[in-house]
């Protein structure tokens, strides 16, 4: 069963630690409100790596912002620094954020956005796993 039309829901990320718990809170309810959950493990592993990111490296106060459309989850994180995220080599002091996001996501890309960008991904959510 495909949800009929998109459902959007965006929170404000304040600082590191307490912006990624609340990342993954707010993703825990938008996704069950909107899903079954089969896809809330990979969303919330994608949640934290890309605010992790924007919360380190752009500064500011990034945004997160989750939609669902028929059987895709898309997450999207804006802030207000243009440079594209750098994927670096995984290795023992990390460099595994990106790669993961790659891996889980049907599609992912970067766009510019105001002064800064939106870091944005696609995950796959079967239609049998959309609550209906």
């Amino acid at each position: 069963m495909n949800i009929p039309g998109p459902l959007t829901a965006e929170c404000v990320l304040t600082d590191l630690a307490g912006g990624l718990a609340g990342a993954r809170r707010f993703t825990r309810l938008a996704l069950l409100a909107w899903t079954d959950g089969g896809a809330l493990d990979d969303a919330l592993l994608v949640v934290t790596e890309l605010a992790a990111n924007a919360l380190r490296h752009a500064g500011g106060d990034p945004v997160l912002r989750l939609s669902v459309d028929g059987a895709d989850i898309r997450i999207e994180v804006f802030d207000d620094d243009p440079a594209p995220p750098v994927r670096r080599p995984a290795g023992a002091d990390g460099g595994w954020g990106l790669a993961l996001v790659d891996r889980l996501s049907s599609v992912r890309g970067t766009a510019r956005h105001g002064r800064g960008k939106v870091v944005w991904c696609v995950l796959p959510a079967p239609a049998a796993e959309l609550a209906g």
